[in-house]
């Protein structure tokens, strides 16, 4: 059996929120964020070859401006070493507030649920997030939150270049002095148009043969004084077309799981949190992840807005007969 133990340790300066409107450089209801997050890593492959490197691993920013009362525009440009060139990440505009609103431009659409303790980016992650040029209605009411929304998305069914991709989401948040929670479930009626599977697709994608398969999510947040929980599913509804994307032989439905417990405390006065993880896939080797993954992670605010952080992270590849190395 090969393993992959992967250590990460990161120190990351995170900037919350900021506007300067006051001290009149930018205009009322500008404000600008970002986060800079450098990483030493090391890691040892399946093979037993180590190396290391330190990387910017994310450099993000992002522009708001309040234009109206009902109406914003944000856009964001991030860059990711080894993965994203600097580029506008998101881009759109939302008329109405939080009890009702409308969103349209390029932004992350609401499938899945990605919250995480650690360092590294869930399994989860990997399968559902999808970056598009979407228009989105939503709500927030009550503790009960939900939208609807549609796009053209990269793939396309009988090579049709049309706005035939939509999705929804729905839950139930709520918080009080003693404990928090956030329950929800969200739809997309193409799972195979997400960031990751669509690279994988390449061309397939808009193949004249190619056919939509729903995707599903389903997620949990939980926490209670100083104990955090966090558990998230997501899975393709259908096999892929097997000429496409495939496991053993025939087409592949991909799936995802999240689960972590975080505890939080103070050292020297700092703000500390403790973190145990356990993510895994089934029938995603094509994407070359791996099949289960067993995290550890550690964070201290070491300064405002500046967190110091360690994860250790040992792979499980999937087996041999499968298209692993295990």
């Amino acid at each position: 059996m090969k393993i992959k133990p992967i250590i990460v340790g990161t120190i990351g300066l995170v900037s919350a929120s900021v506007s300067v409107a006051e001290e009149g450089v930018l205009p009322s209801g500008v404000s600008i964020s970002g986060i800079v997050q450098v990483e030493a890593r090391f890691n040892e492959d399946y093979d037993g070859n180590d190396s290391s490197d330190f990387v910017a691993d994310e450099v993000g920013v992002a522009i708001e401006a309040q234009v109206h009362k009902l109406a914003k525009a944000q856009i964001s440009f991030l860059y990711e070493e080894g993965a994203t060139d600097l580029e506008i990440d998101e881009a759109f505009v939302t008329l109405g507030q939080s009890e009702a609103y409308l969103a349209v431009g390029q932004l992350y659409v609401p499938f899945g649920n990605f919250e995480s303790h650690m360092i590294s980016d869930p399994l989860t992650l990997e399968l559902g997030e999808a970056r598009e040029k979407a228009a989105q209605v939503g709500f927030e009411t009550g503790g009960v939150y939900g939208s609807i929304y549609a796009f053209n998305g990269a793939t396309q069914e009988g090579s049709e270049d049309k706005i035939d991709h939509y999705g929804a989401n729905i839950g139930f948040a709520q918080e009080t002095k003693r404990f928090s929670y956030d329950l929800g479930v969200s739809y997309i009626s193409d799972i195979g148009d997400s960031d990751g599977l669509s690279d994988t697709l390449g061309e397939n994608a808009t193949s004249p043969d190619y056919g939509y398969v729903d995707g599903l999510g389903a997620h949990f947040l939980f926490k209670i004084g100083t104990v955090s929980l966090i558990g998230e599913y997501v899975t393709a509804l259908d096999g892929f077309n097997a000429d496409h994307f495939a496991f053993n032989g025939k087409g592949a439905e991909p799936k995802a799981w999240n689960a972590e417990m975080g505890y939080s405390f103070e050292i020297a006065g700092k703000e500390t949190t403790l973190a145990l993880g356990y993510q895994g896939t089934e029938e995603m080797v094509a994407m070359e992840l791996p099949e289960t993954r067993v995290l550890a992670g550690f964070s201290v605010g070491i300064y405002e807005n500046t967190t110091f952080s360690f994860e250790y992270a040992r792979d499980e590849d999937y087996d041999e007969s499968d298209g692993g190395d295990r």
